[in-house]
């Protein structure tokens, strides 16, 4: 659903600034005037320019920073980031090797409170509104929807503030996909099928550094010189890749989503970023979820640039920028609508404070703090309270816990599902830390009844797609050629026995951003898998 369809009309409105457009001409108007008409950009022109029609009455508001187009996220577990930062013990291998009932830590920290959560009526929607909030204090306007699923097996998602990627609603941002049928999971010819229908699908792909991860994007060559890979196919963290394995996926139209912060985590180095570049691999960011990564796309830019310097300055800051603007936005095939700042495109924006010093620069280097104003489809959604109070007025204004009293978000949303209509972040946020704190007890108890809709009585639950099986697999399962079996064995927590509940302990909810969280820098400093310095130069970058 497209954010704000529902919205208060937010009429005309001009914001003033350096504007840094990404466009194809990477133009950016150190003063510049950008002009918002409804959810539409209408133009973007020097200070001293005259405005354009409709808008000789209109006063820019200066927002004493630099505007970009709004962040685009292409892969998260978004219902999983109401969870901290795990302490990972040791460097794994591949995905497999830390997931599910290998891993006891897996159900304490993320099974058994997931499973809490996603089934509880009053704290599901909560987590919905919590999450979806900590995308937008941390810059993203676009990531993956939060989807849920009824007792009599329908499926729908989650219809918030944020864009999410799978349902749109829009015939401008054609829908991508993150499921995928058993059936075309585990066949390969079936995956090529599927691959030829008219959605980009983002996938697991790859997800290890050792023989077993690469054999994933080893079976998508179901005959030899024959793969199924079309630019439909969009591979996440393809950490098992060689240099060859990425001249293949480029050749073919593949892309990928870069993960750096959780691939170094869990197993102690990313993709070959060098060869994938030299390949000519379009690439995307994604910060994964917050059990082994960034809390938002701006720690995961700062993560992504350590990771380029130490493989040799792979990326320009530039280059970083686009990843989750323009480049995100083509491999969703939204360039016409998002991803740069011109007119016509829609008005999605982030502003950052400051106008100094290279323009790409300033994005990474800014913190959670540094955001002064994210817009989503022309409704100012979160930033200082000067720049809210100029664009949503009249509106409910909250405060971000964690943040100054400056910060403040608008998250009422005339679209929003029914269930999270009206809750507000700190009700969400005391029900969750409760819970939280509760897991035993909450975790002994009967299961509640599911949510019901006011339309007719189906019930509807998060649909966990790290736990639960649903008929729609994450990652292709594809077996190798000439080989016997599945080259891809379970997911993390799917057909896994859980531990029995007792085992579960109270958990802290993790906060929105990272630059005054304690807890999260602190487990960050202690990381085993890390590079040398890393977390320290991560830590300060984000403080």
């Amino acid at each position: 659903m497209s954010p704000g369809a529902d919205a208060p009309d937010t009429g005309r409105f001009a914001l003033r600034g350096r504007i840094v457009t990404l466009d194809p001409s990477d133009t950016v108007l150190d003063d510049g005037v950008l002009y918002v008409s409804g959810t539409l950009i209408e133009a973007v022109l020097p200070a001293d320019a005259p405005a354009p029609p409709g808008f000789e009455d209109i006063h820019p508001v200066d927002t004493r920073g630099s505007v970009y187009p709004g962040l685009i996220e292409l892969h998260n577990h978004l219902p999983y980031d109401v969870l901290p930062l795990w302490q990972v013990p040791k460097q794994y291998g591949n995905r497999a090797q830390w997931g599910g009932s290998s891993n006891p830590a897996y159900h304490t920290l993320v099974t058994g409170p997931m499973k809490v959560l996603g089934q509880d009526p009053r704290l599901m929607p909560a987590v919905v509104r919590y999450v979806e909030a900590k995308a937008l204090v941390n810059g993203t306007t676009t990531s993956q929807g939060i989807a849920l699923f009824s007792n009599a097996g329908a499926r729908r998602m989650y219809r918030g503030i944020v864009r999410n990627v799978e349902q749109t609603d829009a015939p401008d941002l054609p829908e991508a996909a993150s499921r995928i049928a058993d059936v075309e999971a585990a066949d390969a010819e079936k995956f090529l099928a599927r691959l030829h229908q008219p959605h980009r699908l983002l996938l697991h792909l790859a997800e290890g550094t050792d023989a077993a991860a690469r054999a994933h994007f080893q079976a998508l060559q179901f005959k030899p010189g024959k793969w199924a890979i079309t630019e439909n196919l969009v591979g996440i963290h393809c950490t098992g890749l060689t240099a060859d394995d990425f001249t293949v996926l480029a050749a073919h139209g593949g892309s990928m989503v870069w993960s750096p912060f959780s691939n170094l985590l869990l197993y102690g180095k990313t993709a070959d970023i060098a060869a994938a570049k030299e390949a000519g691999v379009l690439m995307g960011l994604g910060s994964d979820w917050s059990v082994s990564g960034s809390k938002g796309l701006l720690g995961e830019l700062k993560a992504a640039r350590l990771a380029s310097t130490a493989a040799g300055s792979v990326f320009s800051d530039q280059e970083l920028v686009a990843m989750v603007t323009r480049d995100a936005a083509r491999i969703l095939r939204w360039e016409s609508a998002l991803g740069s700042l011109g007119a016509g495109k829609r008005a999605d924006l982030v502003v950052v404070d400051g106008a100094e010093g290279d323009p790409y620069t300033c994005l990474v280097d800014a913190r959670d703090k540094d955001i002064r104003l994210v817009v989503v489809d022309g409704v100012a959604r979160c930033g200082s309270k000067r720049l809210m109070h100029a664009l949503a007025p009249g509106q409910t204004l909250e405060p971000v816990p964690g943040m100054s009293a400056d910060h403040v978000l608008h998250l009422h949303d005339g679209t929003a599902d029914t269930i999270v209509a009206g809750l507000t972040l700190a009700d969400a946020t005391d029900r969750l830390t409760g819970a939280l704190a509760d897991l035993p007890a909450l975790a002994a108890a009967p299961a509640p009844a599911l949510t019901a809709s006011p339309d007719g009585g189906v019930r509807w639950q998060l649909a966990l797609d790290e736990i639960e099986p649903t008929g729609a697999e994450l990652r292709p399962r594809l077996p190798l050629v000439g080989a016997g079996g599945e080259a891809h064995p379970t997911g993390p927590g799917i057909g896994a026995t859980a531990a029995a509940p007792a085992e579960l302990e109270p958990v802290v909810l993790d906060a929105l951003t990272a630059s005054g969280d304690h807890t999260f820098l602190h487990t960050l400093a202690d990381e085993k898998n890390l590079p040398a310095d890393y977390a320290d130069a991560l830590s300060r970058l984000l403080t």
